[in-house]
């Protein structure tokens, strides 16, 4: 029998941190009105008093059932005059059942072998209830609130022609459809995460249904699990059904009814864990933690302070979910999703990009551009990403002012530039090679030698490095730090 202290010692399996990167599919009833205002990154949201703003003003279209609900915000005068005053989201839930009865998933297969992702982790309940797969537990509160075709099974099935790891994600804290709506405020986030026993069973039960039908790689919670759910129990279940599986940092369980003292740790925690978060303040180390995880999450340009396996959620757009107002400004440039990719894996991280497909259920071309795009790097730069480590120095600047971020693997050190020099010469500061170093330039026909100049060592280059988003130096055995 599994127990607390077995948790500890468990390993985190080679594979999660091998990858390197991963997509993750939201997609849901919120995908038919698929619309938030472009306020600004909630990132920048960081004063206590800035969650009413969140709140109210929310620029992720994933939580359109909370902001319809809020008098007076973007989302609730985008609602009345695109659906009526009288529309509910629930015709959403209705709509989108009715949809999938023409969805070819085989139509995302490109977007998504294209991308080089090496897991697809999917949304099978978001924060509105709604179930994307035939489960048995039933919704209490709402009828039909979950599809009769098994959308997620369908995108398991791509994972698995795509030889991509699959991974489920459940929002374990909060359910809309249990009530709690609407949420203008911290407190009102707080007090909308059901307590119940019921629920707490309905979570359980889903969850274990999850890792009978998919037998995840990952099982990704979000906002917390119920205090009442035997959180050991299911843990036991999922590790002797996946022995490789590994699961993240928010299953946290908290009571709300332990007092004022636990309710300001669930402060911190939601604040480490919702995306508008601020770093963690010096209360955020007496807040609950969750008794076990495999791997830390942070959103968007957090990263966290210590080792261990870790990964960054960070959308393409303003929007995790599919959102209409998007435009070529709000998205990533193809160079900032590489250099993304690059400074996540540099400090030790995986990357998860949110994608949200469309009502139909294809992904936007805007982001499957995006997708190709960082997936034809990968095929060329691969080397440099996938199966590395951190190394002893993750960050340079060449003498031209380019950033630069290391990574490593085995007895090679990786120095990948971000940008390109604009000479035949660059060079790599603070290194010194060992006189039998060679130095090669991933997916280029210019051939790279070296010398020691002091305490840098300058690269040059048979003809100049075509312009692209970076350039990988794979460096051969290992440099010194000088």
């Amino acid at each position: 029998m599994l127990t607390w202290e077995s948790l500890d010692r468990r390993a985190v399996p080679a594979w999660y941190q091998d990858a390197r990167l991963g997509v993750l599919v939201l997609w849901g009833p919120y995908s038919i009105p698929a619309w938030a205002p472009l306020t600004g990154r909630h990132a920048q949201v960081v004063a206590d008093n800035g969650w009413t703003q969140a709140l109210a003003k929310d620029p992720r279209a994933e939580w359109y059932a909370n902001s319809m609900r809020v008098t007076g915000s973007p989302t609730a005068d985008h609602h009345h005059a695109a659906w009526g005053r009288l529309s509910r989201y629930e015709s959403f839930g209705r709509s989108f059942r009715q949809g999938l009865k023409a969805w070819d998933p085989s139509q995302l297969v490109d977007s998504l072998a294209g991308s080089g992702a090496r897991y697809l982790v999917c949304c099978t309940k978001h924060h509105d209830g709604f179930l994307l797969w035939p489960s048995r537990k039933k919704n209490p509160k709402r009828r039909e609130w979950q599809t009769a075709m098994d959308a997620v099974g369908a995108f398991a099935e791509i994972a698995e022609g795509l030889r991509m790891r699959f991974g489920v994600y459940y929002s374990g804290g909060l359910d809309w459809s249990f009530g709690g709506l609407p949420m203008r405020s911290l407190d009102d986030l707080l007090e909308a995460i059901p307590s119940t026993k019921t629920y707490a069973q309905y979570v359980d039960a889903h969850m274990r249904d999850l890792i009978a039908r998919y037998s995840p790689a990952i099982l990704w919670n979000d906002v917390c699990c119920p205090a009442r759910q035997d959180l050991l129990s299911l843990l036991d279940y999922y590790y002797q059904s996946v022995p490789d599986g590994v699961i993240n940092d928010r299953f946290g369980q908290y009571d709300p009814e332990e007092g004022t003292g636990l309710l300001q740790g669930i402060r911190e925690t939601v604040r480490r864990v919702l995306p508008w978060g601020k770093t963690p303040s010096a209360h955020a180390s007496a807040a609950p933690a969750p008794r076990h995880l495999d791997f830390k999450t942070v959103e968007d340009d957090n990263a966290p302070s210590d080792e261990g396996a870790w990964e960054r959620i960070h959308s393409i757009g303003f929007s995790p979910a599919c959102n209409s107002e998007e435009t070529e400004e709000s998205l990533l440039s193809m160079s900032g999703l590489v250099h993304l990719l690059v400074d996540t894996v540099a400090h030790g991280g995986n990357l998860l990009l949110p994608v949200g497909p469309d009502a139909s259920g294809q992904i936007p071309e805007q982001l499957a551009l995006r997708l190709r795009g960082l997936g034809d790097w990968l095929s060329r730069n691969g080397e440099g990403i996938y199966s590395t480590r951190r190394w002893d120095v993750t960050e340079a600047v060449t003498d031209e002012g380019i950033e630069v971020r290391y990574t490593k693997k085995g007895m090679t050190v990786y120095a990948i530039l971000l940008g390109t020099p604009g000479g035949r010469a660059f060079t790599l500061p603070s290194l010194r090679l060992l006189p039998y170093a060679s130095i090669r330039i991933l997916g280029s026909i210019s051939h790279a030698t070296w010398s020691q100049e002091g305490r840098d060592v300058q690269v040059r280059l048979s003809e100049p490095l075509r312009e692209a988003p970076a350039h990988v130096v794979s460096i051969t055995p290992a440099p010194r730090l000088t």
